[in-house]
């Protein structure tokens, strides 16, 4: 047997042994929901916003939704602060939309609610894979694998635990890049606006797409815009001044992470917990100057616009101080790119070492694992894909391998 089919015969068994303990995990990922006390954690903010708005009042105002997360999460059980079960209270970063559809959902129970929320996010996330994959190229048994692979994976499962709002934004980007490719633009930029849904993470969208779609960027920034003007419109004319109040949440975020801020996914974790006051604030700006600057570098050596707009992703997430691991599903495309239609990136330990860290890293925060006063772990595979993505994109070194236009 030749050199290359030896190879190729043991990287398929890596790629078996990946999916099986890929498979095992769902053990621990069932445990955790049948045993977790913050099952459902962020979702249950959403709902309570609902509740409130339901009953005529204003979701951002922090003193409506903080009781009635106590009389929904708290009260009924007796818990008291120090309980492993207490829901302390959370603010909503996220917009009124949101919160709008959520509505029908309050005549359920929240545990009801949020399983249909869970089912619904769940298979907004596949969908999302199965058209990435294929919009990629990814055909046949590598595609089936390929989204069963993102389906058993922890970020997709601290996607569904936590009731997160990121599968939302990921499904509005792939409708927008399918019907921006349809021809449709002016349509895909509308729906595009859905992200004001979590803008803090998903302002960069409109411009990812329409680098991933040259000649037809104008129609999908008019409809962008078009969308947001009514998006915003309805928000007004149902919340008033209350609308005004959203930035709050938004700035809560921003404080929670100059704190001990849990995983956070992003390259400010590796010195965000060793920092404090304004030279960690100093540091941040620092880091976001030397991202920009290699970001212009990267974009001028970029060999096509498509990928161009994959770069501009990628470091979009490495800088935003606040992206977690859940937020990691945005970048399944680059790492589908990566992998390649043939799978032949995973010729490269690279890419394979990037693969298997998204399959273990992630968790080790559910596990409360710490390094020091390090436990921003997911932020290690998104570092891992950045720095993969400059050896084999941005300055690769002769021979070129196959990678996905």
């Amino acid at each position: 047997m030749s050199a290359p089919a030896v190879a190729d015969r043991r990287r398929r068994f890596r790629l078996r042994l990946l999916l099986g303990f890929l498979a095992l995990l769902t053990i621990a990922y069932t445990r955790q929901m049948l045993t977790s006390p913050t099952v459902g954690q962020d979702f249950r903010a959403f709902y309570a916003g609902a509740v409130v708005l339901r009953a005529g009042g204003n979701p951002y105002d922090w003193s409506q939704l903080g009781a009635t997360e106590e009389a929904l999460y708290n009260a009924p059980r007796h818990l008291h602060g120090g309980d492993p079960a207490y829901y302390d209270f959370l603010p909503l970063p996220e917009g009124p939309w949101l919160i709008w559809a959520l509505v029908p959902l309050t005549v359920f129970t929240w545990v009801v609610a949020a399983a249909i929320y869970a089912g619904l996010i769940l298979a907004v996330m596949l969908a999302g894979a199965w058209f990435w994959l294929r919009h990629l190229g990814w055909q046949g048994a590598r595609l089936a694998l390929g989204v069963l692979g993102v389906a058993l994976s922890p970020v997709v499962f601290i996607n569904v635990f936590l009731g997160q709002a990121t599968p939302l934004i990921f499904g509005a980007f792939c409708a927008a890049v399918a019907l921006a490719a349809g021809r449709r633009p002016l349509v895909a930029g509308m729906v595009l606006s859905l992200i004001w849904i979590k803008p803090n993470l998903a302002l960069v969208l409109p411009a990812v797409v329409v680098l991933l779609l040259p000649g037809i960027g104008r129609r999908v920034l008019a409809g962008f815009g078009l969308g947001s003007v009514i998006a915003f419109g309805l928000a007004f004319a149902s919340l008033r001044a209350g609308l005004l109040e959203w930035p709050r949440g938004i700035v809560q975020v921003w404080r929670s992470v100059q704190g001990p801020q849990p995983d956070i996914a992003s390259l400010h974790s590796f010195y965000y917990p060793l920092l404090s006051g304004w030279v960690k604030t100093a540091a941040l700006a620092v880091a976001c100057l030397l991202l920009l600057g290699y970001g212009v570098w990267a974009v001028r050596r970029s060999p096509s616009r498509p990928l161009t707009g994959l770069t501009v992703l990628l470091l979009w997430l490495c800088a935003l101080p606040y992206t977690h691991s859940f937020d990691a599903i945005l970048l399944l495309p680059v790492v589908a790119t990566l992998v390649g239609r043939t799978q032949r990136g995973l010729a490269d330990p690279l890419v394979e070492t990037t693969l298997f860290a998204f399959a273990v890293l992630p968790l080790l925060y559910f596990t409360g694992a710490h390094l020091g006063p390090f436990n921003g772990f997911a932020a290690i595979p998104v570092a891992l894909t950045a720095w993969t993505w400059h050896r084999r994109i941005v300055a690769p070194s002769p021979p070129a391998m196959e990678v996905a236009a």
